[in-house]
């Protein structure tokens, strides 16, 4: 895949990891947005806005399926039949193609090409204009925490619910990971100065944060610049990771054996990791605003 510089939408991790992984390992490049450097985007559904910004751009658009065929017969395979829309060459000019044919094929035609939808869009893209709350009272990290649970139970129904869902044992760790490199995501865009809201049309389950870092990230009216939302976004990131390896950790306690009066040693070791990050979720709920904007401000001090 020498000269094939591909962008992915609309795919959730694992899945969407093992397609960047399958194509890089046969030489292809990777790029997290749609630019003039990219050849190709691998898509899971048609008319989606980013469908439409690759067609408006005349890029070439292909179905996953390309990709897993590829690197299943370890060799560049025919892109014809996997084609969701035919623009620009799908390689950088300095690659031969196969034959003049087909160069001039890709080029010239404009049409869709059916491709069967493996999954069902479930996410909505946040209002332009529209913010939950102020400000000022924008992700405090009490807040926070009750998104990371509703978060995880959030991503392992949505997971449950897939044809091709993860194994029992591993799907608790496959939603921790996907809720991070979501964010991540949303991380990467605020620090290359782009809008959050295409990481809410690229993932199939977006967690809460992100959804909140869009909607403020797309206000008109809003007082938080992308810096400000960026900071944010990274002590966000060290509160989920936190608070989803407490998750985990408690999990496994109580598969492992049954809870004793006094606490057993795992409880004591996951409060002790989470007041070594500076906060415990029990008792964050219990104090003052102004204990919690504290704790906040040193946590974000700390982190930058």
């Amino acid at each position: 895949m020498e000269g094939v510089v591909f962008v992915l939408s609309g795919f959730v991790n694992p899945e969407r990891s093992t397609l960047r992984s399958q194509a890089l390992a046969m030489g292809a490049e990777y790029e997290p947005d749609w630019n003039s450097n990219c050849t190709l985007l691998v898509c899971a559904f048609q008319n989606t806005p980013k469908f439409r910004q690759v067609e408006a751009d005349c890029g070439t658009i292909v179905s996953k399926e390309w990709i897993l065929e590829c690197y299943a017969q370890k060799k560049l395979v025919d892109i014809d039949p996997y084609l969701m829309h035919a623009g620009k060459p799908w390689r950088r000019s300095s690659i031969p193609y196969e034959t003049s044919e087909e160069q001039q094929r890709l080029s010239s035609t404009k049409s869709y090409k059916q491709v069967k939808e493996t999954q069902s869009k479930t996410t909505s893209v946040p209002s332009k204009n529209k913010a939950s709350h102020s400000d000022k009272e924008s992700f405090s990290p009490s807040e926070v925490k009750k998104w990371v649970i509703d978060d995880f139970h959030g991503t392992i129904s949505w997971l449950e619910s897939q044809e091709e869902k993860p194994e029992p044992h591993e799907i608790k760790q496959i939603a921790g990971e996907g809720i991070l490199t979501c964010l991540q995501d949303a991380i990467d865009c605020l620090a290359q100065k782009q809008d959050v809201r295409q990481i809410t049309e690229e993932w199939s389950f977006v967690p809460r944060v992100v959804k909140e870092l869009a909607i403020f990230d797309g206000s008109e009216h809003g007082s938080l610049t992308k810096e400000d939302l960026l900071r944010k976004a990274k002590v966000c990131k060290q509160i989920y990771k936190d608070e989803l390896s407490w998750l985990d950790s408690e999990c496994s306690s109580k598969n492992k054996k049954p809870k004793t009066d006094g606490g057993g040693e795992g409880n004591k070791e996951g409060t002790k990791a989470r007041d070594t990050a500076g906060y415990d979720s029990d008792e964050t709920i219990e104090m003052t605003e102004e204990e919690i904007d504290l704790a906040y401000k040193n946590f974000a001090s700390e982190t930058l």
